[in-house]
């Protein structure tokens, strides 16, 4: 029952934020930020959301469970941002529409790289986000892959999200639960 609560919460903070619950998983929830036309704008509210997110589970959760002595709950997120597509993957009998791309496919692995209470964030995130004083290069990075006889690397980096939780109330008063894509910029 928790972890429904968490997840419901967690659809909340992102449509708050003006993004897209694209899928729940087990204990997980996958979320798009977008279209709009600046994908640093994109970038800055879905790593305030993350940020408002685990700041939610940390600091009013947990004290909460604490006093009813329940053991606290954990959570942590990965990130990135790039072109995606939607496909209907399965039969004619049970089918569901799946998200793909270079982008998502990299985020779940930053989210499997934080540790509790890190934001992970790949490459094509961290180069939107405006002040690098938030960012530190996770230690596992970069991420190596070869595709077709050719290697490539990735980077990803921590995301220092506390920093970015005195943004929280003037992002919401201005996207006012509004689809990004409504936005007028």
């Amino acid at each position: 029952m928790l972890a429904h609560s968490v997840l419901c919460a967690f659809a909340e903070v992102v449509t708050d934020f003006g993004g897209h619950v694209l899928g729940l998983r087990g204990d997980g929830l996958y979320a798009g930020f977008g279209p709009v036309v600046s994908a640093e704008v994109c970038v800055a509210v879905a790593a305030i959301a993350c940020a408002t997110a685990i700041d939610a589970i940390q600091n009013d959760l947990n004290p909460k469970l604490a006093l009813r002595k329940i053991s606290p709950i954990q959570a942590r997120a990965g990130a990135d941002f790039g072109r995606t597509s939607f496909i209907r993957s399965g039969s004619a009998e049970a089918s569901e529409v799946n998200v793909i791309g270079f982008a998502p496919n990299f985020a779940a692995k930053c989210e499997k790289a934080a540790a509790s209470w890190e934001v992970v964030v790949g490459e094509t995130f961290a180069s939107y986000i405006v002040d690098k004083a938030l960012l530190e290069t996770h230690p596992g990075s970069p991420k190596r892959y070869t595709r077709v006889d050719e290697t490539k690397s990735y980077g990803f980096s921590k995301y220092r999200w506390a920093k970015s939780l005195k943004w929280v109330d003037s992002t919401i008063d201005e996207i006012r639960g509004l689809p990004l894509e409504n936005l007028v910029m």
